[in-house]
């Protein structure tokens, strides 16, 4: 196992959170006041897929209780779902994120290019894309990247949120970091979205625009491998790596 000194990216109090990956589902544990109609608010799900998942007779739970947590119907099932902004065609979008404009209409089943702002598609997906930055990922990889960008980008511009999905690809390559994007998104300390939980919420489509940008080439950041949040960072070890960009509330450095 590749033992490498890196910087915690943002701070974060060290508490015992009730999130945790595990495999393609997340696992949630009860915590007080909670009940399964809240927990599937908290997850977009119905409380009824948390029963059906977790084998409950009844709805009673019970704090301490660690309850499996399904993938809500649609995620890594070959699509995700993309709001329609102003200014958008079919066309465009379809360049954004590397699908034939025509394939875009057959899989929402509509025959005419007309869209309108709010109007939600499915953007089909292929198994494994290739990046023009010669990296060949898989759909759960490109999935797992969005939420990390959606999570820990929240609230940034969109460059900021590329930025973010170009540190990524950038460890990816770097022999200081594990070759795969599940063992670097999973990395103790990496990032705080795995430890908070945020990272088992669904993906906005802006972030997966982004993971987009990203993989065709744009690197904002100049080659970074690291960011952090002056305002929230602790580690004084950041401050001594190579600054390279500074975009929205973060700081990037290699």
């Amino acid at each position: 196992m590749k033992r490498v000194v890196f910087a915690v990216l943002l701070a974060f109090a060290l508490i015992a959170v009730p999130f945790a990956a595990a495999g393609s589902a997340a696992t949630y544990t009860v915590q007080p006041g909670d009940t399964l109609y809240l927990i599937g608010k908290k997850f977009n799900i119905s409380y009824t897929e948390i029963q059906k998942a977790n084998n409950l007779k009844s709805s009673y739970i019970y704090p301490g209780q660690v309850l499996t947590i399904p993938e809500k119907s649609g995620q890594n099932a070959g699509y995700f779902l993309y709001t329609v902004k102003r200014g958008d065609t079919l066309f465009l979008i379809g360049q954004r994120f590397g699908v034939n404009y025509r394939d875009i209409m057959s899989f929402n089943g509509i025959w005419s290019s007309t869209i309108y702002p709010g109007q939600v598609l499915k953007i089909p997906t292929t198994r494994n894309a290739t990046a023009s930055r010669g990296l060949s990922l898989s759909w759960r990889d490109i999935e797992l990247m969005a939420r990390v960008v959606s999570a820990e980008a929240k609230g940034e511009p969109f460059v900021g949120q590329v930025a973010v999905a170009a540190v990524i690809l950038n460890r990816l390559k770097s022999p200081l970091f594990p070759n795969t994007i599940p063992g670097i998104i999973y990395q103790p300390w990496a990032f705080t979205a795995v430890y908070d939980g945020q990272i088992n919420a669904p993906p906005t489509s802006s972030a997966y625009e982004a993971v987009a940008a990203a993989l065709r080439g744009w690197d904002p950041t100049g080659g970074a491998l690291y960011y952090w949040n002056p305002a929230k960072a602790t580690n004084t070890w950041v401050w001594t790596r190579q600054i390279t960009a500074v975009i929205g509330n973060h700081i990037f450095a290699r």
